[in-house]
């Protein structure tokens, strides 16, 4: 039975599938989305390219991906042969089960490195445990109650906090301040980009002066602190115009705009399209 990848979230608490091919994923590389659901993926063949909050991946065979809520998400390539099994659950379900009981920390780790590439043992595990829960969802007489959807999704992330835990004594010695400032830029920038658009902010935010953050940021990710702000913006009135019917005033005010038309220069002077354009594109 073929099930199709939330756009924004699912109608049900959990659901699984062991059978998302490269056709349909293309399906989702015409625009941006924005996942409410919390889906942990894993890759049993194939590659996909894909563009990440404000970052790219490269998912390939063997890979665990965890995408908590609000994650940005846009296919931008995939191979023929590719195959994807998941576990999704709903924005509420994860909401009133467990996003309280995580640590920062952890989710902080997790923004930065959602994709695990797994040893044959432990992808083995994983196939294993998600062809079982796709045969639970699926199978009438079992009835997968919310007890039982809590425990695998507790499981699931005491599963990957051990593996990020392994992972972290791996690189402790990799990185250095100016990774940790561009790191803490970029966490601070998905959470407050709605409203603060300046690079001033960001600064005083962090505790650093207005220059060295723009030097330090410019020159770890060869981009200007003002062209990711503009980035996550841009991503995220371009999934509100294709993936709701909100109107584009509505999206201008959630954005931080004052009015419409400040929006609609901001948005083509990045797209080189009007929002309504872009939207009936």
């Amino acid at each position: 039975m073929s099930l199709n990848i939330p756009l924004l979230d699912i109608p049900i608490d959990m659901i699984a599938g062991d059978d998302v091919t490269g056709q349909l994923l293309n399906e989702y590389g015409l625009f941006p989305c924005r996942i409410k659901a919390c889906v942990f993926a894993l890759c049993v063949r194939g590659e996909v390219h894909t563009k990440y909050n404000l970052g790219v991946m490269h998912i390939k065979a063997g890979d665990l991906i965890v995408m908590l809520p609000d994650t940005f998400m846009q296919i931008q390539s995939v191979s023929e042969d590719a195959l994807i099994s998941f576990v999704g659950f709903s924005y509420n379900f994860y909401s009133k089960t467990l996003a309280l009981r995580l640590e920062l920390d952890f989710i902080r780790r997790l923004l930065e490195r959602p994709i695990f590439s797994l040893p044959a043992d432990l992808f083995a595990f994983y196939e294993h445990a998600f062809k079982t829960l796709v045969s639970a969802c699926h199978i009438q007489s079992i009835s997968v109650g919310a007890d039982i959807k809590n425990s695998v999704l507790q499981l699931l992330f005491q599963s990957v906090s051990n593996i990020t835990k392994q992972t972290l004594v791996a690189t402790s010695d990799q990185g250095g301040r100016e990774q940790l400032l561009y790191k803490e830029f970029m966490h601070a920038v998905l959470a407050h980009y709605r409203n603060e658009h300046g690079v001033s902010y960001y600064a005083s935010l962090l505790g650093v002066t207005l220059p060295h953050l723009c030097s330090t940021i410019k020159h770890v990710s060869q981009k200007t602190a003002l062209q990711i702000i503009d980035e996550a913006i841009v991503l995220d009135a371009q999934a509100q115009l294709r993936s709701t019917s909100k109107q584009i005033k509505e999206i201008a005010l959630e954005l931080g705009f004052e009015n419409v038309s400040f929006f609609a220069k901001f948005f083509k002077k990045h797209t080189g399209l009007t929002p309504k354009q872009y939207r009936e594109e």
